[in-house]
C-alpha cells in the first residue's frame, strides 16, 4: 500500500491509503460437464421455465455438445424466462400440428376448408417430420423453390454444421447408427439435425431406430410437384403463416418463421367482364328460358351458391326483396352440399328489380304446375333452383348451361363468376358509391375498391380537373 497527503474541499490535508477495488464476484452459472461412456462430453443445466398447472415448478434440462454453446444457451433462455417470452420445448412436429389446425377450423366453410388443406399438402409432405420449433425460414424458402422451379435446392447449400458433422458421423459407421449413438456422439443439437436430415430424405432409415446416410450420389426422389404458380405458391404461404401465428399465440413457436419468407411476384391479369350491350343482349336471350328468373339473378350479382341456395322462403315478392341466407356448393369428397353464405357479408336483404321480381312470379307458377304434373313424388326441397322434376340444379350444371346460352347469344364466352364482376363494374360505373355496391355484393368495401378500382380512373380525372377549373 502506498500513503498519500491530499488536501480536502475545506482547505486541510489529510494522509490516505490506496487500497485496490474490491473485485466484483461474478455469479457462477449452473452448467455441469457430463462424460458418457463412450468418451463424448456434454454440457447440461436446469432451468425453472414456469409452473405446473397443479402450482408446481416447471424445471427443464438442456444439454449442449460445447460449454460456450451450453453459456449462450443458458444466458438467452434465463432472460426469455424472466421477460415472460420463452417458448417451452415441444415435440410436436410440423404434420402434426397443421393437422391439428386443420381439424380445428370450424370457423370456415368447407370449401374453404378444403382449400386449406390443398395448399398446406406440400408443407406437410416435404416439411411434417420436422420439430415445428426447428422449422426453419430457409426450409420454407427451399420448398417454395422446390414448388416453383419443380427441382429441389442443393442440398449442401441448406446444410448447417451440425448437419455436415451428423452426415459424417453416419458415414464413418458402416450399417449407420442408432438414435442415441447419434446423441451421445454429438449431443441434444446433433439428433435435431438428424430428424432435419431424415426429413430432407438425406438421412434414411432402413429399420427400426437405425440411421443412415444417403450417398452423395443418391437421388433424393421428392414427391412434391414442381413447375406451380406463383399464385399457388403465395397461397401456400399465406395458410401456412395464419397457421404459424396461432402456434404463437399457443406458445409453441417465438416467431412466425413463415412470414420472413419472400413472395414471389404474382402476375395480375384482368378480370374479363362483359360490356353493358352484351349484358343486356344475354339478358334477351333468356328470356324465355325456364330458369330466366336464375339468369337476371346471376346478372344482378349474385353468387352462383347464392342462387342455388336460394329459397322460395327468402323471397318475398310483396316486399319485393330477395334474402341470401345460405349456398348450396361442390365440396370436395362430399358431392354438393347446402350450408352458410360464403361470409358474414354474404348474409343481405336486397331489394330486386321488378323485372327479377316478375321473373320469379312466373317461375314459381310453373314449379307449381310441375308439381301438380308429377304429384306426390315431387320433392319438397324448397329451393328456387330446381328441375323439372324438381330436383336441385348441381352447380356444374347451371355452369354448363350458362355457357351454352352465352355462346347461343353471341357474347364473350366468360366464367360464370366474371358475371359477378361485370355487375360490380356496372354498378360502379353508374354511380353507385364503393360502400352501397360492396353491401350488394357481400364484399368488404376495401375489396370492393381494390379489385374494381380501375372503373374510377375517370372519374378521377374529372375530379382533378374540378379541383384546378378556375372560379
Amino acid at each position: 500500500m502506498q500513503a498519500t497527503t491530499v488536501q480536502t474541499p475545506a482547505g486541510a490535508w489529510m494522509t490516505t491509503t490506496d487500497k485496490p477495488p474490491p473485485k466484483r464476484t461474478r455469479r457462477t452459472e449452473p452448467i455441469m460437464r457430463r462424460n458418457a461412456k463412450n468418451g463424448a462430453v456434454s454440457y447440461t443445466f436446469q432451468v425453472d421455465v414456469g409452473t405446473h398447472a397443479d402450482g408446481t415448478r416447471d424445471r427443464q434440462r438442456f444439454t449442449f455438445s460445447t460449454f460456450a454453446e451450453a453459456r449462450r444457451e443458458y444466458r438467452k433462455i434465463s432472460t426469455e424466462v424472466a421477460a415472460g417470452t420463452f417458448v417451452k420445448r415441444d415435440l410436436t412436429t410440423v404434420a402434426e400440428y397443421l393437422g391439428r389446425w386443420l381439424d380445428g377450423r370450424r370457423d370456415v366453410r368447407v370449401n374453404t376448408l378444403a382449400g386449406y388443406r390443398h395448399s398446406l399438402k406440400p408443407v406437410i409432405d416435404n416439411l411434417g417430420g420436422l420439430g415445428l420449433q426447428q422449422l426453419r425460414t430457409s426450409d420454407i424458402d427451399a420448398l417454395v423453390t422446390l414448388r416453383l422451379n419443380g427441382t429441389p435446392i442443393s442440398q449442401r447449400e441448406r446444410r448447417g454444421r451440425r448437419a455436415a458433422e451428423v452426415l459424417a458421423y453416419l458415414r464413418s459407421r458402416s450399417g449407420g447408427a442408432q438414435y442415441a449413438d447419434v446423441r451421445d456422439e454429438l449431443g441434444n443439437p446433433g439428433v435435431k439435425a438428424l430428424d432435419r436430415l431424415v426429413a430432407s430424405g438425406e438421412v434414411i432409415r432402413p429399420s427400426r431406430g437405425r440411421y443412415v446416410a444417403v450417398r452423395d450420389s443418391d437421388p433424393v426422389q421428392s414427391k412434391i410437384p414442381g413447375n406451380v404458380s406463383s399464385r399457388t405458391v403465395v397461397t401456400m404461404l399465406v395458410v401456412l403463416s395464419s397457421a404459424l401465428d396461432d402456434a404463437m399465440r399457443e406458445g409453441l413457436v417465438a416467431r412466425n418463421v413463415a412470414r420472413l419468407v419472400k413472395r414471389p411476384a404474382v402476375e395480375h391479369h384482368e378480370m374479363a367482364t362483359w360490356t353493358a350491350e352484351q349484358a343486356v343482349r344475354f339478358r334477351e336471350h333468356v328470356r324465355g328460358d325456364r330458369l330466366a328468373a336464375c339468369w337476371l339473378l346471376t346478372l344482378a350479382g349474385l353468387r352462383r351458391s347464392e342462387v342455388l341456395g336460394l329459397r322460395w322462403s327468402d323471397v318475398d315478392l310483396d316486399g319485393g326483396t330477395v334474402t341470401i341466407a345460405q349456398g348450396r356448393v361442390v365440396a370436395e369428397g362430399q358431392g354438393t352440399i347446402t350450408g352458410d353464405p360464403k361470409s358474414k357479408r354474404s348474409r343481405r336483404a336486397l331489394p330486386m328489380p321488378a323485372e327479377v321480381l316478375a321473373a320469379l312470379r312466373v317461375f314459381r307458377l310453373r314449379q307449381s304446375e310441375e308439381r301438380l304434373a308429377i304429384g306426390s313424388e315431387y320433392p319438397d326441397t324448397g329451393l328456387v333452383a330446381v328441375n323439372v322434376i324438381g330436383l336441385p340444379i348441381r352447380p356444374e350444371t347451371y355452369s354448363g348451361e350458362f355457357m351454352r346460352h352465352a355462346k347461343d347469344a353471341g357474347v364473350p364466352l366468360i366464367r360464370l363468376h366474371d358475371v359477378r364482376h361485370t355487375a360490380a363494374t356496372m354498378l360502379l360505373d353508374r354511380g353507385t358509391t364503393p360502400s352501397a355496391t360492396a353491401k350488394w355484393l357481400g364484399h368488404d368495401p376495401a375489396i370492393t375498391l381494390r379489385v374494381y378500382g380501375h372503373v374510377y380512373d375517370g372519374a378521377l380525372a374529372a375530379a382533378g380537373d374540378t379541383l384546378l377549373r378556375g372560379h
